[in-house]
């Protein structure tokens, strides 16, 4: 994975669960997300933003996994992308081992 640096395009809040199922389109074949326990949603949130906000995602399209994360940084609150991981390199593998922490939130991964 590549260094954090702020998403281009993205919103300035936390994507709600529909938001993050709307990012599978021709390009991506699934969208993971990870269920972070109440403690880290408490330090991430704040009281208005939804319940159902999806705070860090994978994007898995057919060559690659492209990760993102909503949190804290010195400009405030932001996404960040974690850039790209090619699939069938050893950077995959190690995301094989991420991916272990998420659920398919939609789509058909693998393909």
């Amino acid at each position: 994975m590549d260094e954090p640096r702020p998403a281009e395009g993205w919103p300035d809040s936390p994507l709600t669960t529909d938001e993050a199922r709307d990012l599978l389109d021709e390009d991506v074949v699934a969208v993971w997300v990870m269920d972070h326990d109440e403690d880290t949603r408490e330090t991430v949130l704040t009281k208005n933003d939804p319940n159902d906000a999806v705070i860090e995602l994978i994007l898995e399209t057919s060559t690659n996994f492209r990760m993102y994360s909503y949190t804290h940084g010195v400009n405030g609150t932001a996404w960040m992308d974690y850039g790209e991981t090619e699939k069938g390199t050893d950077g995959a593998e190690m995301m094989l081992d991420t991916l272990e922490s998420y659920h398919v939130l939609v789509g058909d991964p693998g393909r």
